[in-house]
């Protein structure tokens, strides 16, 4: 692969983004439709929750199916528990499709049903064709977390969906500890964590599907959406080229729970240009 191999007539980046959704249908369907539209050199990969209702699937694959920049995942999706290893796995496969199918892009931007553009897509390509190479994602040490256990979340291994199990999830990670059994980190690992609405080159972005060490290691970690891209791009990546922040804007309230946000926040107030998505955003 090569840098900038999927230039547009206009000479710009382009960009394949990978949508993980669970909720509307509605909703999905409206975003959906938005970016294929406002942005014609697109993709759209589709991930929705393998544990939501399937008519709401239906519903998705009929108004998107048949459209031929977007690609509704369907056999090859995932349960996504909150904080589980399946919302690492989602955009893994979505990603392993674009390189097989075709609908590969010179980045990936993971956003979900959540997450509005506040800006027109073509200044998000200009943007990524002027900073072309550089790396846009979250990648802070565990001083990022809000609340609760740390580098515990990789050190011991956590098999349960907590809010299905918290008791069971709590028993069997308080008896690891009691048993001695905490995980070596490899020497050459540093551990990461931020936002799981990453922005990744292709060259990165394969890197990653190809790498089954750091894998392994995160496969049955805690809330691993939020340190294993995070750790692999800090890996992979010269620092030089990886800027240590997103494209979608985000808030955590001092619990780590995002906030609900609106199109009129961002409109009356004054936040950054160089934020293209606005997360979390229930409105559609």
């Amino acid at each position: 692969m090569q840098a900038e191999g999927f230039r547009a007539e206009d000479g710009l980046l382009t960009v394949t983004f990978i949508m993980l959704c669970h909720d509307s249908a509605e909703r999905v369907i409206a975003r959906a439709s938005r970016l294929l539209e406002e942005d014609p050199t697109c993709k759209l990969i589709v991930h929705f929750d393998r544990k939501s209702p399937i008519s709401k699937y239906r519903t998705i694959l009929k108004a998107l199916g048949n459209h031929p920049r977007c690609y509704v995942m369907d056999k090859d999706r995932v349960r996504c528990g909150w904080g589980t290893w399946g919302l690492v796995e989602a955009p893994l496969r979505a990603i392993r499709y674009a390189f097989k199918a075709g609908f590969a892009s010179d980045y990936f931007y993971l956003i979900s049903e959540f997450c509005c553009p506040v800006q027109p897509l073509i200044a998000l390509r200009q943007h990524l064709t002027m900073h072309a190479g550089r790396e846009f994602i979250e990648s802070r040490d565990s001083s990022w977390i809000k609340g609760g256990i740390r580098e515990d979340r990789y050190l011991y291994r956590h098999y349960l969906d907590k809010r299905k199990h918290p008791k069971l999830h709590r028993w069997m990670y308080r008896l690891q500890k009691k048993l001695g059994m905490k995980r070596k980190l490899p020497t050459d690992m540093e551990v990461r964590f931020g936002s799981q609405w990453w922005c990744l080159s292709i060259e990165t972005v394969h890197r990653i599907i190809t790498n089954e060490r750091i894998k392994a290691l995160f496969r049955r970690s805690w809330i691993p959406d939020e340190c294993f891209f995070q750790t692999s791009v800090y890996s992979f990546v010269d620092k030089f080229e990886l800027l240590r922040k997103g494209l979608t804007h985000y808030e955590f309230d001092e619990k780590g729970i995002p906030q609900e946000m609106s199109l009129n926040m961002w409109q009356t107030r004054q936040y950054s240009a160089q934020k293209f998505f606005l997360r979390k955003v229930m409105e559609y």
